[in-house]
């Protein structure tokens, strides 16, 4: 993108989105009233009287362009339509807006980093309707399974999975969106409620779908259950192959356990393979573009079974652009394991894995958790995020069931791994900046704001033209 030239004092007031009602218009407005007042008192040959009506005329497009430009500061800041459509692949988009009777064209510009995110791939959200049932009456759910491609590069989608709560049926022939295809199903040997849930999944590698950069894509479907009191859980994933994988491998991308759907009082969990689930926090979750940045992540193991469970090994992802600080995990209460990550940089994907406990192997248990029972751990990491990038953390943890000789039983029924997946408490969203060209009659204004969030806003240029 190309930079637009900036004012040489740029203005940093703070402007709250009331709108049509800042200092900006009100100024010009005095400045328009006040020249034929003021050359009203002269005495003055026809010519200027002339020239008058025309600086007049030149006062009203300027003032009409000052006024666009700042209809323009509300509505990037309080209407998400009017950005929605932005992006760093197509960044501007053009408006026509009517002040003062004069017809005001409004060029709005992303200013986005021109630089690769890389590793930051394809994710996941899931959500469902109704997300309450009453007790024992048959309802239709709608799932919908929205994929966001992060990376600045297309991505290939090979499968989605998703992991129905006890006594959920899919419903035959209700897939639409990204396919349109039934799923295939198998059955948990595991019971959860006192029913065996359903596994769905998609095979999409004959279809070649691929998602675009930065392109998002939903499949929704549904599902029938007469259900008895609970909090019914789902949880998805979607495997992609990554535009950074060197071999063309996969990888599998998990929703946390989310679409919740509470019938009665809410109690027991009721989830396929429901275990330790793993989720994840981080302060602040929305940043300036620029600005060297601590981040303070706090890690969550939740045991959701009935029985007890140890936690094995942790591993996490930092985004792209993130940089562990050294001896945090020790400098805070948390009550999982104080010790220092392992840290392993992902060459291909650009990106800091944290391991605590190990990847492979005989692994001791780091923590045994009692039902119902929560443990963290907590650590900081650093970045200066770029400009209108979000930020995601991917999170895995390995549980067991049971011991053997001192150390965690991972397989079969006795153990596995959680998939922490993305939440949006673990985004960091980096605040927005605009370039504005808000023009009319040969009269335009240039100016760039940046959001700060709750329809607040900062000037940061101001150009007259």
């Amino acid at each position: 993108m190309t930079e637009r030239r900036r004012s040489a004092v740029p203005w940093t007031g703070l402007l709250r989105g009331s709108r049509g009602a800042i200092a900006i218009p009100l100024l010009l407005a005095f400045l328009v009233l006040a020249v034929p007042v003021a050359l009203g008192t002269m005495t003055l040959m026809d010519t200027l009287l002339v020239g008058s009506r025309t600086f007049e005329d030149i006062l009203v497009r300027q003032y009409s362009a000052s006024a666009g430009a700042e209809e323009a500061f509300w509505l990037v800041a309080n209407d998400s339509s009017f950005t929605d459509l932005l992006t760093p692949v197509d960044p501007c988009g053009t408006t026509a807006l009517q002040m003062n009777d004069q017809a005001v064209s409004v060029n709005v510009c992303g200013v986005y980093t021109t630089s690769e995110i890389g590793g930051q791939g394809v994710i996941a959200t899931k959500s469902v309707i109704p997300t309450t049932a009453p007790v024992g009456v048959l309802t239709t759910f709608t799932y919908t399974i929205m994929l966001a491609n992060e990376s600045t590069d297309a991505v290939t989608i090979k499968a989605i999975f998703d992991y129905l709560p006890p006594g959920f049926t899919y419903v035959a022939g209700s897939t639409g969106g990204l396919t349109s295809g039934d799923p295939g199903t198998n059955l948990n040997n595991t019971k959860s409620c006192d029913v065996k849930p359903y596994r769905l999944f998609w095979n999409l590698e004959s279809e070649g779908i691929s998602l675009g950069a930065l392109q998002e894509s939903v499949m929704t479907f549904q599902a029938t259950a007469t259900l008895s009191e609970g909090l019914y859980l789902n949880q998805a994933s979607v495997r992609y192959i990554p535009w950074w994988s060197p071999t063309g491998n996969s990888v599998d991308v998990y929703t946390p356990y989310t679409a919740e759907v509470t019938v009665g009082g809410g109690t027991p969990y009721c989830g396929y393979d429901l275990n330790v689930r793993f989720f994840k926090d981080v302060q602040p979750p929305t940043v300036e573009p620029g600005v060297e940045t601590e981040f303070t992540y706090t890690i969550s193991a939740e045991n959701m079974s009935s029985g007890s469970r140890y936690v094995c090994a942790i591993d996490d992802r930092l985004p792209p652009g993130f940089t562990y600080v050294t001896g945090s995990a020790g400098e805070y209460p948390s009550n999982i394991d104080l010790a220092e990550p392992t840290l392993v940089w992902d060459d291909n994907s650009g990106r800091w894995l944290l391991n605590w406990g190990g990847s492979s192997g005989s692994l001791p248990p780091m923590v045994e958790l009692a039902p119902a029972e929560i443990r963290t751990q907590v650590f900081r990491a650093m970045a200066t995020p770029d400009p209108g990038v979000d930020y995601f953390n991917e999170l895995s943890g390995v549980w067991s069931k049971d011991l053997a000789g001192g150390h965690c039983k991972t397989g079969g029924d006795d153990g596995g791994v959680a998939q922490g997946g993305v939440s949006g408490s673990s985004q960091v969203q980096v605040l927005m900046a605009y370039d504005i060209d808000a023009s009319t009659g040969g009269q335009s204004v240039l100016s760039r704001v940046q959001l700060l969030g709750g329809g607040q806003f900062q000037i940061l240029s101001w150009q007259e033209r």
